[in-house]
């Protein structure tokens, strides 16, 4: 199912993001929350939420820190997320 987050109120949009941050660390992550540490802010903060689950359960597959930076986040991130800016 695809949920056009930019159709929803506020209030229904507020609840999903508040479900979702309980869902980081989870298969179940949806996208919406922030996952990352202060390191990846400015990258990841514009990646779709598509790009995000991507990432996060990329990262969450291969064990990868979600807090403190790594070359091995970097480079899913790179892959996920083409011409990339960061570091």
């Amino acid at each position: 199912m695809i949920i056009h987050t930019a159709s929803l109120t506020l209030n229904a949009y507020s609840e999903l993001h508040k479900l979702d941050r309980t869902l980081v660390g989870t298969p179940d992550y949806m996208g919406l929350a922030y996952f990352w540490g202060h390191d990846y802010k400015h990258s990841l903060r514009d990646a779709t939420a598509t790009q995000r689950r991507k990432i996060h359960n990329t990262w969450l597959d291969r064990g990868i820190d979600f807090i403190n930076q790594s070359e091995e986040g970097w480079n899913v991130i790179e892959k996920i997320i083409p011409n990339i800016k960061h570091r």
